[in-house]
């Protein structure tokens, strides 16, 4: 008995060690990860048929940076176009955000087919960039110029989203009013008319309401309704759209409502004081983390124009209490639950991850926060912003997201015989579900696949391999492995 009990334990303590210490495989054994103080499976009960939403698709889109993006000019490992076909981005904005305000097309006054962007003023950002800016001509240097991103956007399928700069004409030795304001009407020519490229959405400036020291709200009411007039003059086709952080929507909405076919909000996290606990607070928190944008979709809802389209044209989980720049696990999924909320709301089209490459450090030195480093090579946001774009259908079904730890979301594709359900763990404790979808006919097999990771601070995450699964009982019993994305699709029986 005694050597019996002692082989025993000896084979406990092996199989003990190499649970703990194997490498990972890719391949996630779901029962091999669930924790024995797992007690209690959460139940999740919805209705297929129950539709909130309809006509998703791919939202994971980006903003790009014309400094730092070209394929051309800056050849890299995996090329910018390939990097998002992968990610499966079918939104890019252009040029890039607060350095929109001193980009110009500039053809000293040869407007036509010899449109040449420069930096507006020197006196303001990146006009003191030396690698960036010619310091004589103020030509960019090895730039994404407006043809190349047009290229870019056709090969990846991607819908242009063009900034337009309304501000240079505050900055000092910037140009005039009249001539920034023939900057955007050629632009629209050269793009629509020159080129035929049929560029559709053009936002009037980046944050203007995040600069009322600049321009004030009554300025930009007359700059907006001006501006608009004058572009559609050229080409009645475009949509053109207020450039905003997070204030001023009711009121642009309300002043020319004629002139505004969509509208931008930017969303990140200053205004949550949980995140000064990092992942902590992300873990406890059921804030939606989209405040700007449901105060954006409210504004919609209230306005005289409630059908248009709403843009978050960036978008990023951070900035947290102590690293904040860091690309790592939970920041990467605290990333798709915004991504994942942002599309919930009614009129949201796009959201715009902040962003490709960052040039505030210059030209060879890669920001964590960047989707892609320098070789085009995706972080775990860039990770999230796949899975998100490849996995989800066109109709979001009605139900609650917020479950303890855990944020589910489902959708449908038109034909309804497809269910993808969306799951992100946010514990740093396995869980179990057992999910029971209404109105769908159960397959005898469905797949699931998941993106997790041993603790929160992981830079290079896991992802397994899709697991076929057997349903049973009516319903899908699904171990889900700590600090996770996963992702489950059923089929429909015939």
């Amino acid at each position: 008995m005694k050597l019996r009990r002692c082989l025993l334990l000896l084979t406990l303590l092996i199989l003990s060690y190499c649970k703990e210490d194997r490498p990972h495989s890719g391949i996630f054994d779901r029962t091999d990860s669930m924790d024995n103080g797992i007690v209690d499976p959460k139940l999740i009960q919805f209705d297929a048929a129950s539709i909130a939403k309809t006509g998703i698709s791919n939202p994971g889109g980006v903003v790009s940076c014309w400094l730092m993006d070209s394929d051309i000019e800056r050849p890299r490992k995996i090329s910018f176009a390939d990097a998002m076909k992968d990610m499966g981005v079918k939104y890019i904005r252009f040029p890039y955000g607060h350095l929109a305000d001193n980009y110009l097309w500039d053809a000293d006054g040869d407007w036509g087919n010899t449109l040449t962007p420069k930096v507006a003023t020197k006196s303001e950002t990146p006009g003191n960039w030396d690698w960036a800016v010619d310091s004589l001509s103020r030509d960019f240097i090895k730039d994404m110029d407006f043809d190349e991103y047009i290229s870019i956007c056709k090969e990846v399928e991607a819908e242009p989203m063009v900034v337009v700069n309304i501000m240079s004409y505050k900055y000092t030795n910037g140009p005039s009013y009249e001539e920034l304001k023939e900057s955007a009407v050629e632009w629209v020519r050269y793009a629509n008319v020159v080129k035929g490229y049929n560029v559709k959405r053009w936002a009037l400036g980046n944050e203007v309401d995040h600069h009322p020291d600049v321009i004030t709200l009554s300025e930009y009411k007359v700059l907006y309704s001006d501006f608009a007039a004058a572009m559609k003059a050229v080409d009645p086709t475009i949509m053109v759209g207020p450039g905003l952080l997070g204030n001023w929507f009711s009121s642009m909405l309300k002043h020319d409502p004629g002139n505004i076919d969509f509208i931008c909000a930017h969303n990140y996290l200053y205004n949550y004081n949980w995140r000064l606990q990092d992942y902590e607070g992300w873990k406890n928190t059921t804030d939606k983390m989209v405040n700007n944008i449901q105060s954006c979709q409210s504004a919609v809802n209230n306005s005289s124009i409630p059908d248009i389209e709403i843009h978050a044209t960036e978008m990023n989980s951070r900035p947290w209490s102590e690293n904040s720049d860091s690309d790592d696990l939970f920041r990467a999924l605290a990333y798709g639950e915004m991504l994942m909320n942002a599309v919930s709301l009614d009129n949201v089209v796009a959201t715009y991850v902040w962003n490709t490459h960052g040039p505030w450090s210059g030209p060879d030195k890669n920001v964590s926060y960047n989707v892609l480093d320098l070789d085009n090579e995706r972080g775990p946001r860039g990770d999230v912003i796949k899975l998100i774009n490849d996995n989800i259908s066109e109709n979001l079904i009605k139900m609650e997201p917020v479950q303890d730890f855990l944020r589910i979301y489902a959708t449908i594709n038109d034909n309804k015989d497809e269910l993808t359900i969306f799951i992100i763990n946010k514990n740093d404790q396995p869980n179990k579900v057992v999910l029971k979808p209404a109105n769908f006919n159960l397959p005898t097999i469905y797949g699931v696949r998941s993106y997790y990771g041993s603790n929160p601070f992981v830079k290079i995450p896991v992802l397994s391999d899709w697991q076929q699964l057997e349903v049973g009982n009516d319903q899908l019993d699904v171990d889900l492995p700590a600090l996770s994305m996963n992702i489950i699709k059923l089929k429909a029986s015939e």
